[in-house]
């Protein structure tokens, strides 16, 4: 079962029609993981407070959705 921070993300991305798609965020995700300083430079504002394991457990739901 995914965590309500989880789930609550994925729906939004997922409602949104004009929202990146998921192969594009499952990238995203990976670098942040990889803790490229680049991606958390453009996407860190949007983890404030996220644990690197939310962030996994996040590319595991968008990789079941692709």
């Amino acid at each position: 079962m995914l965590s309500e921070k989880v789930e609550e993300r994925m729906k939004r991305w997922l409602a949104k029609s004009d929202s990146h798609p998921l192969s594009k965020r499952e990238t995203d995700l990976v670098l942040l993981l990889k803790k490229d300083s680049e991606a958390w430079r453009k996407y860190g504002e949007f983890y404030d407070g996220w644990k690197f394991e939310e962030i996994e457990e996040l590319l595991v739901s968008v990789r079941s959705r692709l």
